[in-house]
């Protein structure tokens, strides 16, 4: 390495030292905003707290000294050097808002955590420590360089977990620059981007009291996350007869299974419901009901094996309990068929396939809601590029109509790939291993991110190779020194492409 990029490494390292409490402080006051979408509101396109999460970030930026426009209330954006008249050279992408915290931390979800060098909180890896690391990096390369030649822009979004709307839309009306990048995935770089198949689907049918019965079953809430809960009322079937197939199917499916008697007040008790004797619905005797709960392990639904579907488990027991055959556990019959315990890879759905540079299909069965009418529900896969060339949708809608399931809605969307010997996915790679000593290379991954849709766009960082961050899960982290280190290698990349 020349002198000159030692003396630079080196006021880069002590710029971050004299603010990295700075940095943190930032972080913290981004994670204290549960900032998942929520339904909109004057002058709020995704809820309160998405239009809050926007506030804090532009306060923070213009504390520094810096010019923010802000897009539809969706999108916050902040230029350095020359963009009036030209696009910028370089835009990194990133995402304040989140998914639920969910259940199982050990800790406040919203309260930021330091132990062990360990930065604990929803959003500290998945997007907001990212994020803050592209701002730092920004103050750090200003600073240290007043003057760029070509234009630096930071695009922070606050829709990419609910389908990425925002980015689409400000690409409607803004071109994106020449160079792109997103920290929300990581390192080396991800240049490739599985495609995504998302069906909404169900079916209705006539209630049928008929004993015993599955009265409801309520399960995952998104389809990009591994459902870690999921709940079933049932009738007919005795609490002790529960319990047992509760525990062989823990054991057959590594979820937590419990049966537990369902709460029963004379309030919720609707006399339509049962039968009984007497003509006063207060008096009498509690149905036979029980609650099912699953406990599984949440995950990003691009990595449905690091998680444990707590739905499909609870599916698995479901169907093959001896309830009456009406048409709503027919259903359940189905789902259970279509989606069994364990099969990520859509074989049961017909959609099993691979290739060699962008890996194997995903699917993981994200939304279940089912009363005694009907059901709705949707999965989640993540495609290769080989399924590019297939009728996916096809394939698809035979696998429901077989089973007598309706599709709603399905959306498709195609991978994005950007070739490993560009230019600019060079310049990461050699910055990379530069910072690290580690080889550089490239990935792909079944995740979708900002720069799905922007040609050129690849993915770098905040993820280390070996690092499990919990992403979508229960006690969410980032290591403090790789968030460091994430920030050092963004303000090389600006610097380099920049001044």
């Amino acid at each position: 390495m020349d002198e000159m990029k030692v003396e630079l490494r080196q006021k880069i390292d002590e710029w971050f030292n004299q603010h990295s409490d700075e940095m943190i402080s930032d972080l913290s006051a981004l994670v204290a905003i549960n900032s998942v979408r929520s339904a909109p509101a004057d002058g709020q396109p995704y809820g309160p707290a998405a239009r809050e999460v926007l506030d804090v970030v532009q306060a923070q930026l213009e504390k520094r000294g810096f010019t923010v426009e802000n897009f539809e209330d969706i999108i916050i954006t902040a230029d350095y050097g020359p963009t009036a008249d030209k696009l910028p050279e370089l835009g990194i992408l990133a995402h304040l808002d989140i998914v639920e915290a969910g259940p199982g931390w050990s800790s406040d979800p919203f309260e930021l955590l330091i132990k062990d060098g360990k930065l604990y909180g929803r959003g500290t890896s998945d997007d907001k420590g990212p994020s803050v690391a592209a701002m730092y990096a920004l103050y750090c390369a200003a600073e240290l360089c007043p003057k760029f030649t070509r234009g630096f822009r930071l695009i922070l979004g606050s829709g990419e977990e609910t389908g990425c709307q925002d980015i689409a839309q400000y690409l409607e009306k803004a071109a994106p620059p020449t160079y792109v990048f997103t920290p929300d995935a990581g390192f080396p770089v991800m240049n490739l981007e599985k495609g995504r198949l998302v069906p909404v689907f169900g079916a209705e049918w006539e209630a049928d009291s008929t004993l015993p019965r599955v009265i409801s079953i309520s399960g995952g809430a998104t389809a990009n996350a591994v459902p870690p809960l999921c709940k079933a009322v049932i009738e007919g079937i005795s609490l002790a007869e529960a319990a047992l197939l509760c525990r062989k199917y823990s054991e057959k499916t590594g979820a937590m299974l419990t049966a537990a008697p369902d709460e029963f007040t004379p309030e919720n008790f609707n006399p339509a419901d049962f039968s009984f004797e007497g003509e006063n619905p207060t008096s009498a005797p509690a149905p036979n009901r029980v609650v099912l709960t699953s406990h599984g392990k949440s995950a990003h639904a691009a990595h449905p094996s690091a998680g444990i579907n707590a739905q499909t488990a609870l599916l698995e027991m479901l169907a093959a309990m001896s309830f009456a055959d009406t048409a709503g556990f027919r259903h359940v019959q189905a789902l259970n068929r279509l989606f069994p315990h364990g099969d990520i890879r859509g074989e049961n759905l017909g959609l099993e396939m691979s290739d060699k540079i962008s890996g194997e299909l995903t699917v993981n069965f994200g939304v279940l809601e089912l009363t005694p009418t009907g059901f709705s529900a949707n999965f989640d896969s993540r495609t290769p590029i080989c399924a590019d060339e297939i009728d996916i949708e096809a394939i698809t809608r035979a696998a429901f109509k077989r089973e007598g399931i309706s599709v709603n809605d399905l959306t498709i969307y195609k991978s994005h790939h950007t070739p490993e010997d560009t230019p600019f996915v060079q310049t990461l790679l050699r910055i990379y291993e530069d910072y690290t000593g580690e080889k550089g290379e490239c990935l792909a991954i079944g995740g979708s991110t900002y720069v799905h849709d922007i040609p050129g766009g690849v993915a770098f960082g905040c993820g280390f190779p070996g690092a499990d961050n919990n992403i979508h899960g229960a006690n969410e982290f980032m290591e403090l020194d790789h968030l460091m280190m994430s920030a050092k290698m963004f303000t090389e990349v600006i610097l380099e492409m920049c001044v």
